[in-house]
C-alpha cells in the first residue's frame, strides 16, 4: 500500500504537468504549495525530478509490459528511497499534501 501511494502520487503529478485536471494542481502550483508549506528546496527539486523522470520515461516503455513493470518497480524504489531520505519535516509536509489531494 505504501509503495502504491508513491506511484499514484507521482503518476498524478506527472499527468498534471501535461493536463491539469480541476481537482489537482499543476506541477508549478504543487511546487509553490510545497514551498509555502515550508518544504526545503532540495526536496521540492527532487520530487520535481522524479515527476519529470516518470513523465519522460514511462511513454518510452508503456508499449512493452516487461519494460513497463521494470520501469515502475525501479521508479517506485527510487521514489520511496528519496522520500525516506528527505528531512522529517519535509516528509510530514509531503504526507499532508498526499492526504489533501486524497492520495494517501
Amino acid at each position: 500500500m505504501f509503495l502504491s501511494r508513491f506511484t499514484i502520487f507521482f503518476v498524478v503529478l506527472a499527468v498534471t504537468a501535461f493536463a491539469a485536471p480541476l481537482s489537482y494542481p499543476t506541477e508549478e502550483q504543487s511546487k509553490q504549495e510545497l514551498q509555502a508549506a515550508g518544504m526545503t528546496q532540495p526536496s521540492i527539486d527532487g520530487l520535481a525530478a522524479l515527476t519529470h523522470r516518470f513523465a519522460t520515461g514511462y511513454p518510452l516503455v508503456q508499449s512493452n509490459k516487461e519494460a513497463t513493470d521494470k520501469f515502475i518497480a525501479d521508479y517506485t524504489t527510487d521514489a520511496t528511497n528519496f522520500v525516506k531520505s528527505m528531512p522529517a519535516n519535509d516528509q510530514t509536509i509531503y504526507n499532508n499534501y498526499l492526504k489533501k489531494y486524497g492520495l494517501a
